[in-house]
């Protein structure tokens, strides 16, 4: 429960600013810029330099990518904020050209295994490729698992889970995406 005498919250105060100057040029605080920098070069910097890219494609800072020496963008394709685009050592993503990417959306070229008697953590991973076509949309937080291909002009709605294979021009959406109708 707030006390009235307080004041609303959102109010700069004495406290606020000593907090901040006290921890500011912290060791803590040196190490967590570090750790953030580190991140951010391991996350974004690292793959875009390795990944194969044609002509003049959109990558949002926040997309987060793995293996970029496995991943292809064709041209013009846009890979908007908060993506996960993990290729790994064994297995590619092939995304083509004007390809446009909702936020959220997730790209997965492996998974690990699922064996009991071992930790989920330790079990090898099952790599397989994925290629997303030309002229193709893929809504808003929408997932892509391995082993899947995705025809040209194909639409897959926000949200879903694509596990097998999208035809050319074909919409499809839910979890897992099942067809909807043929783009006109």
């Amino acid at each position: 429960m707030m006390d009235h005498d307080e004041g609303p919250r959102n109010q700069l105060t004495k406290e606020d600013i000593k907090e901040v100057l006290r921890h500011l040029f912290s060791l803590e605080a040196i190490k967590a810029f570090i750790n953030l920098a580190g991140w951010y070069i391991h996350d974004h910097v690292a793959p875009r330099a390795k990944m194969k890219i044609a002509g003049n494609p959109r990558i949002h800072p926040t997309a987060s990518l793995r293996c970029g020496e496995h991943i292809y963008l064709g041209k013009n394709s846009h890979i908007n904020q908060y993506c996960c685009i993990w290729a790994s050592k064994n297995s590619k993503i092939v995304l083509g050209d004007n390809l446009l990417m909702g936020p959220g959306v997730k790209i997965f070229s492996s998974n690990h295994s699922s064996k009991m008697g071992m930790p989920m953590n330790v079990q090898p991973f099952v790599e397989k490729d994925i290629i997303i076509g030309t002229d193709v949309w893929l809504g808003a937080n929408s997932v892509v698992v391995a082993g899947v291909t995705i025809g040209d002009g194909a639409i897959i709605a926000a949200g879903s889970v694509v596990t097998k294979d999208v035809p050319a021009s074909m919409i499809v959406g839910g979890i897992p995406a099942k067809p909807i109708k043929k783009r006109e």
